[in-house]
């Protein structure tokens, strides 16, 4: 650290009523910094005194700047009084109602490369900060990850800011709080928690605060960096947070009586505490009917068995385990391995990496060019594969069963651990056939219910169903009728649970 920072970076040099000084030091920490704007400007009529302006460019709107600062500056102040001048360019001087006192250098930096300009005033050990920011942004973009058919189709963007707003305008109410942090000690990224303060619980506000000031980084630039730093299931594949970038779905988590964590320069919120359960509720499931929203969650559960499952049990059964197979079906399957030089468990795993590879360098190249490499790449591959006889047309058709299964999970981080369990009832399939697939079945289930969310257990509410009164079963699997769901989950606190009543005027 240089001689005005102490270990974790903040600024150590202190406020001098001397303006010239204050100057120096400004000078000294922006050295170098071609895009900090400064000017020393001198306002007044009879009574002069000297003032220094600091931003960031691009930063602020310097056509607001000059509107409701300098211009005002100039054209207010000419009975500017011999004593008390800091005050009356606080009130008189500036036609803005976001002003703020700012006692500190380390605040005045902090405000200044945070977007906002600062004013210092000659004789005085404070300085006046002025919220004009005007930042790039790309607006609020349209969800990419989580499409939806029906509701809202708007995406939380990388300014901070403009998430924020997009929570309080779904959510009108003052109980409505967001708190507000700094975290990196040079990054000094914002990071807000928002929830309902009658609705959520507050030992599990606390613990996310606690657990937000636990480390000291040099820098946070996405919520994943956040959410590693704060989670305790560290050894597990499994997410401890649930991420969105849907603001309607975050807005209906917090109704729910969860926290939502915003982080600057990130387009995802992440929501807590979480369930299994909440993975695999998508964002439209509450604007469809019941029916078809209980459907579609049946597809998904079913295909996230599969895409855990379905490798490891054709491994089990092909080796070990012929005889649950009908006898056209095992000669069906024997035709097929006519002539394939390698084991059935060498051909799930090379035909599933080769699979893995064609989706990460899908995702890696440009939209079109991925979609493209895709299509062709695994049909050229597959095809390819099969007439030279090095894997079998079924093993193609299970790894093709299992890519598709796994993408109806609507949470791409959750559906990310099904690999790393893949592999692991691949290998005890290949070696003990159906006991091997039980036992990894097991194992899974085993470590799910091991597991917690912010002291949530991760399989609520299918290891304890009669909690909460049984209601948390009605939004599970099966979704029933809105007019049915008339509790909070188990998220919110007991005396708040209830969230729809009989209009008794009607």
């Amino acid at each position: 650290m240089s001689l005005l920072h102490d270990e974790q970076n903040r600024i150590t040099a202190i406020m001098s009523k001397d303006l010239g000084e204050n100057i120096d030091t400004i000078s000294a920490l922006f050295s170098d910094c071609a895009d900090v704007t400064k000017r020393k400007l001198t306002v007044g009529d009879t009574n002069k005194v000297d003032i220094y302006i600091v931003y960031v460019d691009n930063m602020i709107n310097k056509g607001l700047l000059e509107e409701v600062t300098v211009q005002q500056l100039f054209t207010s102040l000419t009975d500017l009084p011999a004593e008390g001048q800091f005050d009356y360019i606080k009130e008189k001087g500036l036609r803005t109602v976001d002003v703020a006192e700012v006692i500190t250098m380390n605040a005045i930096i902090e405000n200044i490369l945070s977007g906002d300009t600062v004013i210092l005033v000659d004789g005085y050990d404070k300085a006046i900060k002025v919220s004009v920011r005007g930042m790039p942004n790309r607006g609020v973009p349209t969800s990419e990850n989580e499409v939806s058919i029906r509701g809202s189709k708007e995406s939380f963007s990388e300014a901070f800011y403009i998430n924020r707003v997009l929570l309080r305008r779904r959510i009108k109410d003052t109980n409505l709080k967001i708190k507000q942090f700094k975290i990196g000690v040079r990054s000094h990224t914002d990071v807000a928690i928002c929830f309902l303060e009658d609705v959520a619980k507050p030992e599990i506000v606390g613990e996310i605060e606690k657990r937000l000031k636990e480390y000291v980084i040099d820098g946070i630039f996405d919520s994943g960096m956040l959410e590693q730093l704060t989670e305790r299931n560290v050894y597990s594949p499994f997410p401890e947070f649930q991420t969105t970038e849907r603001p309607d779905k975050a807005a209906s988590a917090i109704l729910e009586g969860r926290v939502a964590v915003l982080v600057d320069n990130s387009p995802f919120a992440l929501l807590l505490p979480t369930t299994l359960n909440s993975f695999f509720q998508a964002s439209d499931d509450s604007y469809t009917r019941w029916e078809v929203a209980t459907f579609t969650r049946i597809l998904r559960y079913f295909g996230a068995f599969l895409s855990i499952a379905l490798p490891g049990l054709y491994i089990a059964v092909i080796n070990y385990n012929a005889e649950v197979l009908t006898s056209p079906m095992a000669l069906s399957f024997a035709a097929a391995r006519n002539g394939v030089p390698f084991s059935v468990l060498f051909e799930v795993i090379m035909m599933e990496v080769a699979f893995q590879m064609l989706l990460e360098a899908g995702i890696r190249l440009p939209g079109p060019m991925g979609s493209t490499l895709g299509i062709v790449g695994g049909l050229i591959i597959g095809d390819a594969a099969v007439n030279a006889n090095l894997v079998s047309p079924i093993v193609v058709i299970v790894i093709a069963l299992t890519a598709i299964s796994a993408f109806t999970v609507p949470n791409e981080p959750f559906a990310s651990s099904f690999r790393i369990v893949r592999y692991l009832i691949i290998i005890l399939s290949a070696f003990l056939g159906l006991y091997g697939f039980i036992l990894g079945i097991m194992l899974l289930l085993n470590h799910l219910g091991g597991l917690k969310s912010f002291g949530m257990p991760y399989l609520v509410p299918f290891a304890a169903s009669g909690i909460n009164e049984g209601t948390d079963t009605k939004d599970a699997i099966v979704r029933l009728p809105l007019r049915n769901l008339k509790r909070r989950p188990i998220f919110s606190k007991k005396d708040e649970r209830t969230r729809l009543v009989k209009n008794k005027d009607e």
